[in-house]
C-alpha cells in the first residue's frame, strides 16, 4: 500500500470503499489495487488543490457501486472464509454452553445454529456496505451496528425458545464428551487466529463468556443478568475494535 499523506476526507473515502468492496466479496488483492491506484490519483488531485469529488463525483455511493460493478466476486475465497467463520461462531457458542451446563443440544438447534450465523453474516455485510457508502455521523453508524447486534441477539433467542415448539432428538454428552468438544472448540478458535493473524477468534468467545460467568455470582435477577451480562459483552467488544483500530492507523501512520 501507498500510505501517501491525504486530507481526513480522502482518507476516510478509501477506508470506506475497502470495507465496501471486502462486504461485497471482492478479492482482496485486488480491492489493494484498486485503493492503491486511488489513493495515487487522490494525492496528484489534492497537489493541485482538486477536491475528493474530482476523481470520485458527487455521489461516494455510485463510484462504490461502479467500482464493484467491474470487479468479480471472490468465490473460491468466500467459499473458505464463510465456513470457518461458521465453524468459530459455532464453536464460541458450544464453548459457553459447556462452561455453564454441559453439551445438550436438539437436532433442531444444531440445524438452527449454522442457517443463524449465516444470515448474521450476510446481515453484517449489508450493515458494513451500507454504512461505507453513506456519510453518516458516528451517532449514526452506532445505531446501524446496534441494529446488527439486536438482530443476532433476537435470533439466537428465538433459537433457544425454538426446541420448546418444535420437538427433535436430544443430543447429550456426558463428562468426557464435553471435555473432548470443548477441546475441539478451542484449538479451533486458535487454529482461526493463527490461520487469520488476528486474536479476534479469540477475544470474541472471551467476551461472550466472562461476562456472563461473573454476573452470575451476582444477587441480580435472571433478566437483569442477561441485560448486565450483554452490556458487559457489547462493551468489551467495542473496546477490543477501537483498540485495534487505533492499532492499526499508528502502524500505518508509521509506514
Amino acid at each position: 500500500m501507498n500510505h501517501l499523506p491525504l486530507t481526513k476526507k480522502s482518507q476516510t473515502f478509501i477506508e470506506n470503499l475497502r470495507i465496501y468492496l471486502f462486504s461485497c466479496g471482492k478479492k482482496t488483492n485486488e480491492i489493494d489495487e484498486i485503493t492503491d491506484e486511488l489513493e495515487v490519483h487522490l494525492y496528484e488531485a489534492e497537489k493541485e488543490n482538486k477536491s475528493v469529488e474530482h476523481i470520485i463525483g458527487s455521489s461516494p455511493k455510485e463510484y462504490m457501486e461502479q467500482i464493484s460493478s467491474e470487479m468479480s466476486f471472490d468465490l473460491g475465497g468466500w467459499a473458505k472464509y464463510v465456513p470457518i467463520i461458521i465453524l468459530g461462531a459455532f464453536a464460541g457458542i458450544v464453548l459457553k454452553d459447556i462452561v455453564f451446563g454441559g453439551f445438550q443440544y436438539s437436532l433442531v438447534e444444531l440445524i438452527g445454529y449454522p442457517l443463524v450465523c449465516i444470515i448474521l453474516l450476510l446481515a453484517y455485510m449489508w450493515t458494513f456496505r451500507f454504512i461505507s457508502s453513506h456519510s453518516f455521523s458516528k451517532g449514526k453508524e452506532f445505531f446501524f451496528l446496534y441494529l446488527a447486534s439486536f438482530l443476532s441477539i433476537a435470533l439466537f433467542t428465538g433459537l433457544m425458545f425454538l426446541p420448546t415448539y418444535i420437538e427433535s432428538p436430544i443430543i447429550l454428552l456426558g463428562y468426557y464428551g464435553n471435555l473432548i468438544v470443548a477441546s475441539m472448540a478451542i484449538s479451533l478458535l486458535i487454529g482461526i487466529s493463527i490461520w487469520s493473524k488476528t486474536l479476534v477468534s479469540i477475544v470474541l468467545p472471551i467476551f461472550y463468556i466472562v461476562p456472563e460467568y461473573m454476573v452470575s455470582f451476582t444477587d441480580l435477577s435472571e433478566g437483569n443478568q442477561l441485560l448486565a451480562s450483554s452490556m458487559l459483552m457489547f462493551a468489551g467488544i467495542g473496546i477490543y475494535f477501537l483498540f485495534s483500530l487505533k492499532r492499526t492507523k499508528e502502524v500505518k501512520s508509521v509506514h
